[in-house]
């Protein structure tokens, strides 16, 4: 089972700066070597990427390779890509043999690049030769402009988008997997928020980021994370506040490969009788209420589950992850089962979840 790790810990020597690039490949063709240059997004490394840079690295003595930034893949394929970001993408690139050196590129298209590196060849395959979109165009100038040539490869035509599609449409098993955010997915369990450097006190809890790499590579469940926020009620943070972390949240599980769709459910209110129970707390009274959604109630979970048309009744396997009475209780509601998670490394999460399926 693979370990998750964070993106900066995927280094590799072959990754390179532009102009680093550059003056290799000057140095390269001043002893009379040809450079090869394919570029893209690389999103999931397939057969078909192998085969390229196979047939690419045929035609040149050194083959360079170019990989978008995140930002212009999630412009030309939508938000949900790339799968992976340009770190992880590079270093997948970086792995192959035949590749002799990566770099990011932080451009819309590959005319840039070109103009800056100076390869011998541009390599596309065969499904670009007569295409006349502008950005092809614009990139066939580029490589003729720096008085190289366009070249093509013969190799079946692969699709990351197909293989992604086909993947989607695969059966799921019908697993429904909640989550508590404070003291379960992330360390913190102490009102994070209520400090400005929240962003530097976040931690997530490797040890679950593991599991729940571990289960969606196997069920691809629906997850819902959930947490009862009362923070805001006793005027420690916003409710902006807490869907920034939220936000954050998903950004550095993305990072380390959690590419599940995730949704997150909150309740900032507390009941009355709690409220009155503590006049020693300076409430704001808007989220003082005398029924909550806060666990171990199961209404954040079916209300988000409302939102994708489903209901509880649609899942054969619930399993709910915590550290609290309060999440024991909601998985009794659920009618699903629980895993505590305090201080439990991994392999016991896995231990754990093997005795009770």
């Amino acid at each position: 089972m693979l370990q998750i790790a964070q993106s900066h810990q995927y280094q590799s020597d072959v990754i390179i700066t532009l102009e680093e690039a550059a003056e290799r490949i000057k140095e390269v063709k001043k002893i009379g070597k040809t450079v090869g240059f394919c570029h893209g997004g690389f999103d999931l490394l397939h057969p078909g990427h192998v085969k390229h840079f196979e047939s690419a690295k045929s035609m040149c003595d050194v083959l360079v390779v170019s990989v978008t930034s995140d930002k212009y893949v999630s412009g030309r394929k939508g938000q949900s890509r790339p799968v992976f970001t340009d770190a992880l993408r590079a270093y997948m690139v970086a792995g192959f043999r035949m590749v002799d050196f990566v770099v990011i590129s932080d451009f819309k298209r590959a005319t840039e690049v070109i103009t800056i590196l100076k390869p011998t060849y541009y390599i596309k395959g065969p499904d670009f030769i007569g295409k006349q979109t502008p950005g092809i165009q614009e990139e066939r100038s580029a490589i003729e402009a720096v008085g190289g040539q366009m070249c093509y490869t013969n190799d079946p035509p692969s699709s990351t988008t197909a293989v992604i599609e086909y993947i989607q449409n695969l059966k799921k098993t019908n697993f429904l997997l909640v989550v508590d955010r404070d003291g379960t997915l992330i360390v913190n369990d102490d009102y994070l928020g209520r400090n400005d450097s929240w962003k530097d006190e976040l931690t997530l809890n490797n040890s679950v980021v593991n599991f729940l790499s571990f289960i969606n590579t196997k069920y691809q469940p629906v997850m819902i994370i959930v947490s009862n926020q009362s923070g805001v009620a006793r005027r420690y943070f916003t409710e902006e506040r807490v869907q920034d972390i939220n936000t954050e949240i998903s950004k550095q599980l993305r990072e380390q490969g959690i590419i599940m769709s995730l949704i997150w459910e909150y309740c900032p209110d507390v009941d009355e009788v709690y409220a009155q129970a503590h006049p020693e707390v300076s409430w704001d009274q808007r989220y003082i209420k005398s029924e909550t959604r806060r666990k171990p109630s199961s209404i954040m979970v079916i209300d988000a589950l409302s939102r994708i048309n489903m209901s509880v009744f649609d899942f054969e396997k619930i399993l709910v992850l915590g550290n609290s009475r309060d999440d024991q209780g909601l998985a009794n509601s659920l009618g699903g089962q629980y895993i505590d998670v305090t201080g439990k490394p991994y392999e016991l999460l896995i231990y754990e979840h093997e005795q009770i399926s």
